[in-house]
Formats: C-alpha cells, sequence, structure tokens
C-alpha cells in the first residue's frame, strides 16, 4: 500500500524538516510513501495520474492546522501538525472538525490536550519525533574563541531569547567592566522582532553580542559556532532546534515544558525551573493562551555554571548526544508511526509484517531497531 505525504520540504523551516527526515525514516523502514505537494491536491488529473497519485490510498497531511485540506477522494486522512500556546483559534477548531480528517497526530502530550481543551473531535494520537545523529554529529574540534553561548530569536518572544539576553548580563556583566571572553549569537529573521530590530539600530552596541540574520540550510552550521545553545522556549511543540544542538554534543539549556517535555528531558538538557505560566503576547500569527516564561535568575545560574565549569557541561552534552542517538531519531519516530498504522487498521498485516520480518535494520547510528516499535520506545 502507498502512503501518500503531503508536505512542503523547504529545509530551513520546522514542517518541511521534520516531514522530509520522517518521510525518509519511513521509506526506510519499507513502507512506500509517495511525498506530495500541498498544491498536488489542485491539479488536474492527468498530472495526478502521471504523478502516480491515487487520493483513495491512506493521506498524511504535515502542515499548520489552520491549512490542512479535505483530500478529494475516499482514502483515509490524518493529519501531523503541532500548536505552541495552550489554545487552538476557534476558526482552526471549526476547519479541523469540518475537513474529514480521521486522525490527528501530535508530537505532545501538551499538543494533545490544547487541541482536546480548545474542542477538537477528531481522535488524537501522540507520536514524538526524532534528531538525526548523521544530519547533527558531534563537533570535536572548535576553534580558539571566546566561549559562545547560542540563542533563536526566530518570530518574536516565544523562543525566550530575552529571558537569555537579560541572564547574559547578571551573570557577564557590561560590556566595559563585565567578561570579556564570551559572546552570545542571537539567530533572528530580519522581520517581525520589533524589539530585536530596536537593538541591532543601538548606537552603543555591546561587541559580545551578535545577531545573526543568515538563512542556514543545513543547521549544524550555526549549532558548530556555539559552546553552549540557551533556549529556554517559553512553548513548542517538539523542540526540534534544542534537540538537534544536543546532538552535537552541546550542552542546551531549557525549560521542561510542554513539547520540551518528553519524560526524558533532563537525560539530554540542562532544565531551569520556576518559570511562571503567563497569557501569549498578541503577534501577527494570532496564538492566545498561555505559556511558561522562564525565571531570568535561574537562566543565568545555568548560564554561569557552563561557563564557568566548561569540561562538566561538555559532559553533559555528550551523554546528551548517546541518549538521543539511543531513543530518539527519526527511526524511533517512525516505529511509532508505523505501529500506530497497524493498530488503526491503515497498513495491512501483510504490510506489517514486512516490515516485523525486517528484525534488524541498521538506523541511522548504527543501532539495531526492531518492529516490535512502541513497547521496544517506552523502554528505552
Amino acid at each position: 500500500m502507498t502512503v501518500n505525504w503531503i508536505s512542503y520540504y523547504l529545509n530551513h523551516d520546522g514542517y518541511g524538516r521534520f516531514s522530509s527526515r520522517l518521510v525518509r525514516a519511513l521509506q526506510q523502514w519499507g513502507v512506500d510513501v509517495l511525498p506530495l505537494l500541498c498544491e498536488d491536491i489542485d491539479r488536474p488529473q492527468w498530472m495526478l495520474d502521471y504523478l502516480g497519485v491515487d487520493w483513495d490510498n491512506f493521506t498524511i497531511t504535515c502542515h499548520l492546522p489552520r491549512f490542512v485540506r479535505k483530500i478529494p477522494g475516499k482514502g483515509r486522512h490524518w493529519l501531523y501538525t503541532m500548536c505552541e500556546t495552550t489554545t487552538i483559534p476557534k476558526s482552526t477548531v471549526r476547519l479541523l472538525n469540518r475537513c474529514g480528517l480521521d486522525r490527528i497526530l501530535v508530537p505532545c502530550q501538551h499538543n494533545l490536550e490544547a487541541f482536546t481543551n480548545s474542542g477538537v473531535k477528531v481522535p488524537l494520537s501522540v507520536v514524538p519525533l526524532g534528531t538525526d545523529p548523521n544530519e547533527f554529529p558531534v563537533v570535536e574540534q572548535r576553534p580558539e574563541r571566546p566561549y559562545t553561548f547560542l540563542t533563536i530569536a526566530d518570530r518574536g518572544t516565544r523562543k525566550g531569547w530575552q529571558e537569555v539576553y537579560g541572564a547574559f548580563y547578571k551573570v557577564f556583566g557590561s560590556k566595559s567592566t563585565g567578561e570579556q571572553d564570551v559572546r552570545l549569537i542571537i539567530k533572528s529573521t530580519p522581520r517581525g522582532n520589533p524589539l530585536l530590530q530596536l537593538l541591532r539600530r543601538a548606537t552603543d552596541w555591546d561587541p559580545r553580542i551578535v545577531i545573526d540574520i543568515g538563512i542556514y540550510p543545513n543547521m549544524a552550521d550555526f549549532y558548530a559556532q556555539g559552546d553552549c545553545l540557551a533556549l529556554p522556549s517559553r512553548c513548542e511543540g517538539w523542540g526540534m532546534p534544542h534537540r538537534e544542538a544536543a546532538m552535537m554534543g552541546l550542552p542546551v539549556i531549557v525549560q521542561q515544558y510542554a513539547g520540551l517535555d518528553d519524560g526524558n528531558t533532563e537525560r539530554w538538557a540542562i532544565i531551569v525551573r520556576g518559570g511562571k505560566i503567563k497569557p501569549v503576547l498578541p503577534h501577527g500569527r494570532g496564538d492566545s493562551g498561555e505559556w511558561m516564561v522562564a525565571d531570568e535568575h535561574k537562566v543565568a545560574d545555568a548560564m554561569q555554571f557552563c561557563y564557568y565549569a566548561p569540561e562538566k557541561a561538555k559532559l553533559i552534552g555528550q551523554e546528551a548526544r548517546a541518549w538521543l542517538s539511543g531513543n530518539q531519531t527519526f527511526m524511533d519516530a517512525a516505529a511509532g508511526l508505523i505501529e500506530l498504522m497497524y493498530d488503526e487498521g491503515v497498513l495491512d498485516g501483510e504490510s506489517f509484517g514486512r516490515v516485523r520480518r525486517k528484525s534488524q535494520i541498521p538506523n541511522q547510528n548504527g543501532r539495531d531497531h526492531r518492529a516490535v516499535l512502541a513497547s521496544d520506545l517506552r523502554s528505552g
């Protein structure tokens, strides 16, 4: 059976990145997946025939919830999506309940509760994501340079960069009298962040602060510039950057909340506690609800530890890499999705049997995977 997989595959976008990696992992497991673009729903029939599209087959759409479309055929349709607050807009809830979806997949329990509490009636399942060890290798040799913290400020304040910025000055002082052998790189988009634009226009700029507006086709190149990723996001559907940096052996500072609370956060991150639940600040995407704002003093404590005990921090990063490689790859994510497909009658016994008979499939990191799947994943 062929699985239609509708998404877009832009490497600098979260949905595009995890969608393409999950499709690849499913194919490595032996599932026949046909990658399709979102606009393929509107193609004329002759073009669909040329592409080999059959809308009576099972379809998974991987996209923002407000962009989901009803497929034209009779096949079952699942949506893999996420949210970054506690509330789904009412217009999106109406769309999800009316567009013929059979199931919605989300990457964390926090998302499942947000969709349910907002009134979504479609059955929901949690399917965690993963990270590719080959795509994010450990950087063994780092050049001589100041100790470098990384953070991300894309699309407003949600990533918690303001708390990191404030914590930096609490630990390292002013540019004139404080610690000089340290820097903070803030990755951001040029638009959509008014406060960051004000900082960029400052006339008395601190040379220890770097605002990076580059687009990275390979995010590993960004993480390779740093010694620590400080990213206490206020809310995440999953948190790809946090786990990608940890996979590269960086110590990563996070809050254990929403998608970053996978039950094993302490295995791969430095957790800052004491955050406060606050209303989401309104911005262009129309998000609402609540998120958790990190305690700036606790973020400062974590940054201070990493700077003054770099070998201990480095060891935390090495242990994180080992745990993620053994428990949270995209092969693991695909394995959980395959079992759910079988349990829901999407993948027939013969197809699932073919996957099970591949009792030893080399993973991206060389570990053997077995399609006993979810039970193996839960036991770690």
